[in-house]
């Protein structure tokens, strides 16, 4: 199940009540998850000792979780110890982020805390090895959850090669994951580098799609009423969202069997992104005569007309769409119905075996 997150700081540019307003706003979305810094640079100690128990009884209030991250000067200045986390619990505080200073060892003794709080890994710190050594020490897996770091610092993000391999470490040990997007107004707190400069939307879209990615929240606090508006709806689906382009003359039965469905990716394919329509098999196939038998581009979405009858369809029980990876020969039994718009081609080759994913048009 997806879950979507905001960042609020306090003692900072905005005042509470901006904050509690901008809760308010993102609550009433569907969002779930709050991540705020106890020991932020900047920010006045003072205000963030009022303001904070104001913004946690909120959270509560809303039904909200909020995770803040911690160093060893943190336990420090909240008089806590890796034995008693009481005063984080009392500070309204659901799970605590372990920042630099803490070793795997410790980090898995305060897993079984008294205060009943979950602790979140830093997932760009703590590697397989790692979390081998925690399980080893005996933490308790199902107290454990990680986010990656977000980076203000243009050209500081980390790669999606790196997030996947993270993710796919996290993912065998069944630890949750997440990961930051950046707001249209800052483009700064974001964890991936090639986010950047995506819409907010779109950037949520990749990294749902990386398997043990579950949650994703945005980094940069007061993002704009589209932004959360967006990212919304990409956590409140199950499936990954393609747009395509319809090819000139595309008929209504093509349209119909390219954006009106939800398709499940076939396994074992190595070509194309495949769905495999099943049964009435006469009716699917009389909705696509043979029409614009081209050669297949990259990414370009084609469904077979009615032709086609090799394996399974001398049954006559099934007709497949496809998104091709790269270029193929024209095949008088399969139409060109369309092309993936570029910047969602990533995509394609993201979305795995038996999960879900739908075509939209881009006219």
């Amino acid at each position: 199940m997806r879950t979507t997150g905001i960042s609020i700081f306090t003692g900072m540019e905005y005042s509470v009540e901006d904050n509690l307003r901008y809760l308010e706003k993102a609550s009433h979305r569907g969002f779930r998850r709050i991540f705020t810094s106890m020991q932020r640079p900047g920010s006045d100690p003072a205000r963030v000792s009022v303001e904070m128990p104001q913004v946690t009884r909120k959270v509560k209030e809303l039904g909200m979780e909020i995770v803040t991250d911690i160093s060893p000067r943190a336990l420090t200045i909240f008089n806590a110890t890796l034995h008693d986390l009481s005063p984080f619990r009392d500070a309204g505080v659901t799970a605590l982020r372990l920042d630099d200073g803490f070793s795997n060892k410790q980090a898995a003794e305060i897993t079984h805390n008294s205060a009943g709080l979950k602790i979140e890994l830093n997932g760009c710190h703590y590697f397989d090895p790692d979390l081998d050594e925690m399980l080893a020490s005996g933490a308790d897996a199902g107290n454990l959850q990680a986010s990656f770091n977000y980076y203000p610092r243009f050209e500081s993000g980390i790669s999606m090669d790196f997030l996947k391999q993270q993710a796919s470490a996290y993912s065998r040990h069944g630890i949750p994951l997440f990961a930051f997007v950046h707001s249209s107004a800052l483009h700064t707190r974001v964890t991936v580098e090639s986010h950047r400069h995506m819409s907010p939307g779109r950037a949520a879209e990749e990294l749902f799609a990386v398997p043990g990615i579950d949650t994703v929240l945005i980094g940069d606090p007061m993002a704009p009423d589209e932004d959360l508006d967006a990212i919304a709806e990409v956590g409140s689906r199950d499936y990954v969202r393609i747009r395509a382009l319809p090819s000139p003359g595309v008929t209504e039965g093509e349209r119909y069997l390219m954006f009106e469905n939800q398709l499940t990716a076939k396994p074992g394919t190595m070509l194309s992104l495949r769905h495999t329509y099943r049964f009435p098999p006469e009716a699917l196939h009389r909705m696509v005569p043979p029409h614009n038998c081209t050669p297949r581009g990259e990414y370009s979405v084609t469904v077979d007309n009615e032709l086609y009858r090799d394996g399974n369809n001398n049954l006559k029980n099934s007709c497949e769409l496809n998104v091709w990876f790269d270029k193929m020969p024209a095949d008088e039994r399969i139409n060109v119905v369309g092309t993936v718009m570029e910047e969602d081609r990533d995509l394609v080759r993201m979305v795995r075996p038996f999960s879900k994913f739908r075509l939209v048009p881009q006219d």
